[in-house]
């Protein structure tokens, strides 16, 4: 087993705005008509767009580096690094469509 080592938070690398990739969503939401965010929020859709996102930065990241909660852990030691060179974790974040996922899970398109 490797050790891990903290690679920094949401706020370092996610969304320097919001602490968590739940309010990072919220955010994202709030430029929506406030009956269609009242519809997301009842149809469980907000919670399958958190979800579906924090699930497409894990399957983005190199293996051994993860989100959990607000935090990004991975391995200590560069021996178990399964990159080649820097991480930039902020550039894959960046590279996943947020906005796919809520057009996904959006329950007007049921």
């Amino acid at each position: 087993m490797a050790t891990t080592t903290d690679y920094g938070s949401w706020a370092v690398h996610g969304d320097r705005t919001n602490v968590s990739v739940e309010a990072t969503v919220e955010d994202f939401l709030n430029g929506g008509d406030p009956d269609w965010r009242e519809r997301v929020e009842e149809s469980g859709a907000a919670k399958r767009m958190v979800d579906d996102y924090r699930d497409a930065i894990n399957n983005a990241l190199p293996d051994g580096v993860s989100l959990l909660g607000n935090d990004f852990l991975g391995p200590y030691y560069e021996a178990d690094h399964t990159w080649d060179g820097d991480l930039d974790i902020a550039d894959i974040i960046r590279s996943i469509d947020l906005g796919e996922i809520v057009e996904r899970h959006d329950p007007d398109n049921a």
